[in-house]
């Protein structure tokens, strides 16, 4: 199987060594010094059970990659789908697909609108991980994938990419509803993202210091879904809660570590998403619309003038 890995970060960049390591043909696309150092010597995978290192691989820029692609895992940043996205259709197979694995709710449109809908799965990465050097990833918990039909009748293909998945060492959860994965996620995504960036801890400090503000954020993010037609149990509260203190305690949300690099944060995908959902649906979420703000005015601090003096 031809895979093509568009984005080889922390996400992608695990995802493709793993496939590669497990002996599938993985081109990626990624620049700079990090893309020299995954062509010179490979990857470098830092987990929880010990350090995995790929041998040399097929890098370059998505403008020089040619081919037909039976898969296409895109885990670039929300700014740039849309120009990854007009890409596709001349690096897919006729029944090749794309799995995009972005935060948000909205990737998995975005990639159909260029792709069509027949050869777009829906996908998500739980994972905590970020790059600790070029050509290196660090995760600091078990790593796992969900997949779910984008349109129905690919039920037998997500069966198939989810075996090809474990067979590399990520095991992947199984779901029907593509909606119902993408809005679990963001019960988590959007309050622990947005309070771990405004206090620049991890997530386990803040569950223990703020869990009562969590839950609340968590509980808006359900009633919007469910102000949509998804049904998502209060239950998932808990369960997110738990699941943070179990494996997520050392995690440093997406949203933190572009904080702390200067780069633009991904509020309107997350928070920002849920909040202008909530206002179309007439909903009120103080808590995540004042997450969200304030996020916001984080790059006010990043662009602000020296003190004078």
């Amino acid at each position: 199987m031809r895979i093509l890995v568009v984005g080889a970060g922390a996400v992608g960049g695990y995802f493709g060594a793993r496939l590669a390591l497990a002996g599938q043909d993985v081109t990626f696309v990624a620049r700079g010094a990090h893309a020299e150092a995954m062509r010179s010597r490979g990857l470098i995978l830092r987990t929880p059970t010990g350090e995995v290192r790929t041998p040399p691989l097929r890098v370059g820029p998505l403008d020089g990659v040619r081919g037909s692609f039976d898969l296409a895992l895109v885990a670039v940043k929300w700014p740039s789908l849309g120009d990854v996205s007009a890409k596709l259709p001349r690096l897919l197979a006729a029944d090749g697909l794309a799995l995009p694995l972005l935060n948000g709710l909205e990737s998995e449109d975005a990639v159909a609108r260029e792709v069509g809908p027949s050869r777009v799965m829906a996908a998500v990465a739980y994972m905590s991980s970020g790059l600790s050097g070029a050509g290196e990833i660090e995760t600091l918990a078990p790593t796992r994938a969900g997949l779910a039909p984008y349109q129905p009748g690919q039920e037998a293909r997500v069966e198939a990419t989810a075996a090809l998945l474990e067979r590399a060492g990520i095991p992947v959860r199984r779901g029907s509803d593509y909606r119902a994965m993408l809005w679990e996620k963001m019960v988590w995504n959007a309050p622990f993202n947005a309070i771990c960036a405004l206090t620049g801890q991890r997530a386990g400090v803040v569950l223990e210091r703020m869990e009562d503000l969590l839950r609340e954020a968590m509980r808006e993010v359900i009633a919007v879904a469910r102000a949509e037609g998804t049904d998502i149990s209060e239950a998932t509260v808990d369960a997110m809660i738990a699941l943070t203190r179990a494996e997520f305690p050392l995690t440093e949300p997406s949203m933190l570590q572009d904080v702390r690099a200067g780069r633009a944060t991904e509020v309107d995908i997350l928070q920002g998403a849920v909040v202008d959902r909530a206002r179309r649906a007439g909903i009120d979420t103080p808590v995540l619309r004042t997450l969200a703000t304030l996020v916001r005015g984080l790059s006010l601090r990043a662009s602000a003038p020296p003190a004078a003096g």
